[in-house]
């Protein structure tokens, strides 16, 4: 199913991503689940799979986390049960995806999905990245406010209980809405909300990734250990006669730790550590297949029942010139014959028939690139049943 937001794109890049709350009422019209309830409760008693239940009874907190066994005990109001990246599991919510693709594909996190009994919820918070809730089937009531400095999110962040951060005192709501089937409401990363079942009900959210400064230094430098250690440079002490006692960390010496830290950030290097880095996928993907002989390949491709598709949570980037494609923490250095192919496989956004990239793998470079991005499991086949 393709979903078409309907939001005027550059009014909302302008005063609301990242600085407000907006309300999307009607954005996706007609709407209807793309996973059922049943289905996103199944999911929760399988190995692997990230899941909790937050329950609000009598002024006190719960949560539990799954793999689930059953759910009778939970009764049928006053709980929320959550499932990560549902869109990596189920590729009916991974076309939720698509329609916010105005946005970088590198920010995109996954769709959280969660099933709200009547009095469900997980209580005021603040979450750390940008979000789109979609309401599903049921109603929720929502209270959003106005972004915390952070210093205000500390003093005010207390944890009931284990895994649960909320919000302490009132906020001021910005929006305070009944939301239904198709409604769409953004929240920026730091403001404070609250959503509450009115009825048994469906949300999906979209989450966008702000990693802070620490996270995105990890990365590089998760990406740089993977290289050839004799191609990095070395910690050398400054030239000098006397480096003074032995348990006295020097100015002098606090400066050249820094200038070789600052160098290695200056690095020409630099912008391919950063396209692999932001292209590692939050979670590992599907174990790819044995390789394809060139025999298999042109048989898949030409083969009318079979698809070529993108793993949920695998990302393809693409450099500004075009000559180097990232995907799973590496680079694939591209000629200009091999551009077109790589940026029809980046703007691919639901499985397409492979028959349609014929034309393209004449070429040999096509062809091996192909077989690299199957290798890591960013892309595969998959055949339509008859």
């Amino acid at each position: 199913m393709s979903y078409q937001l309907q939001l005027d794109i550059r009014q909302f890049l302008t005063e609301y991503w990242q600085q407000k709350p907006c309300l999307i009422k009607a954005g996706f019209a007609d709407f209807e689940d793309p996973i059922a309830a049943e289905i996103l409760a199944g999911l929760a008693l399988e190995e692997g799979v990230d899941a909790r239940i937050v329950e609000h009874r009598q002024q006190q907190w719960q949560v539990s986390h799954g793999p689930f066994t059953e759910y009778e005990q939970y009764g049928e109001e006053d709980w929320t049960l959550l499932v990560q990246a549902v869109n990596e599991w189920i590729p009916e919510v991974q076309q939720l995806v698509p329609p916010f693709r105005f946005l970088p594909d590198w920010r995109i996190d996954d769709v959280m999905v969660s099933f709200a009994t009547e009095g469900g919820g997980v209580g005021p918070h603040v979450d750390q990245y940008d979000v789109f809730i979609i309401q599903g089937s049921g109603e929720r009531h929502w209270r959003v406010g106005e972004r915390l400095s952070q210093d205000a999110i500390k003093a005010r962040t207390h944890c009931p209980t284990t895994d649960l951060k909320l919000i302490e005192g009132e906020f001021t709501a910005l929006i305070d809405a009944k939301l239904e089937a198709g409604d769409i409401l953004y929240i920026p990363a730091g403001c404070p909300h609250e959503g509450t079942g009115l009825s048994p009900s469906m949300s999906y959210s979209v989450g966008f990734r702000a990693p802070n400064q620490a996270e995105l230094l990890s990365q590089l430098a998760d990406i740089m250990l993977q290289q050839d250690d004799t191609d990095s440079p070395r910690y050398r002490d400054p030239q000098a006669a006397d480096y003074g006692p032995a348990w006295q960390l020097s100015e002098q010496q606090v400066n050249a730790v820094s200038q070789f830290l600052t160098e290695s950030i200056a690095s020409p290097q630099l912008p391919e550590l950063i396209g692999r880095a932001l292209s590692v996928p939050k979670r590992p993907l599907p174990a790819p297949s044995l390789p394809l002989t060139d025999h298999q390949l042109t048989h898949a491709l030409k083969e009318p029942s079979m698809l070529l598709c993108r793993a949920s949570g695998a990302k393809i980037l693409i450099n500004a010139s075009c000559d180097q494609l990232y995907a799973a923490g590496e680079v694939f250095q591209l000629n200009h014959k091999q551009q077109a192919f790589a940026r029809a496989l980046a703007e691919q956004d639901e499985d397409t028939p492979a028959t349609e990239y014929v034309d393209l793998m004449q070429a040999h470079d096509n062809r091996e690139l192909l077989q690299e991005l199957l290798q890591l499991g960013v892309i595969f086949f998959e055949q339509l049943e008859a």
